[in-house]
């Protein structure tokens, strides 16, 4: 089984992993801001492995291919699914409206993942709904805004904004580009700065 981590694509998706279960442990002590800025570091790795695999197609070993499909798959469900219902669950104390959310969020998450596997990108390289993997931005964005609105507030600005969010992964009247060739780069920026920025915050709170 580990020989297919050494396919360039799936080391890849293999460190992402780490950034994520760091990112786990850290929000699930507490340290919600430290937490996401690692998930961050999972985010945009896992697109790079997508373009390092579509760059090294024609020499991967055999069964490589189908391997990251679903490493990348457990992946996905990690970042974008799981750990925002963390955040949820943590942020609005196991209020009823948190158990609502991430009802939603897991429930459209697995539909959303699965319709996803079954019919791939459309036919000019788009999502049929928003990705799964908008849900660690949203949560970093979310984050970034918290100074900014009322302590009392936020928990409830939170969970609507993945109940919401939860209802757009699976409305398929939606088409959204895949991140590919020069986005990856951006995205990549637009990450290490905003994990930065929360880095600093949490370890500032935590001091």
């Amino acid at each position: 089984m580990l020989i297919y981590l050494r396919d360039y694509a799936n080391a890849i998706t293999a460190t992402g992993y780490l950034f994520a279960i760091l990112g786990l442990f850290l929000t699930l002590n507490g340290r919600i801001e430290l937490g996401t800025a690692s998930m961050l570091w999972m985010w945009f790795l896992d697109h790079w492995d997508g373009h390092v695999a579509r760059k090294t197609s024609d020499s991967r070993r055999p069964g490589a291919a189908d391997f990251g499909k679903c490493l990348d798959g457990f992946g996905d469900f990690m970042h974008g699914v799981i750990f925002p219902s963390v955040v949820v669950v943590l942020v609005g104390q196991g209020s009823v409206l948190s158990l609502v959310a991430i009802l939603a969020l897991i429930m459209a998450g697995a539909i959303r993942l699965s319709y996803f596997e079954s019919f791939g990108l459309t036919s000019d390289a788009k999502f049929t709904g928003i990705p799964v993997s908008y849900g660690t931005p949203l949560v970093a964005i979310l984050l970034m805004a918290r100074p900014a609105l009322p302590v009392k507030t936020f928990p409830t600005v939170l969970a609507m904004a993945f109940v919401a969010l939860a209802v757009l992964h699976v409305t398929t009247a939606i088409k959204v580009p895949a991140i590919r060739g020069r986005a990856i780069p951006i995205a990549t920026i637009l990450a290490v700065v905003i994990s930065v920025v929360l880095a600093r915050r949490g370890l500032t709170w935590c001091g």
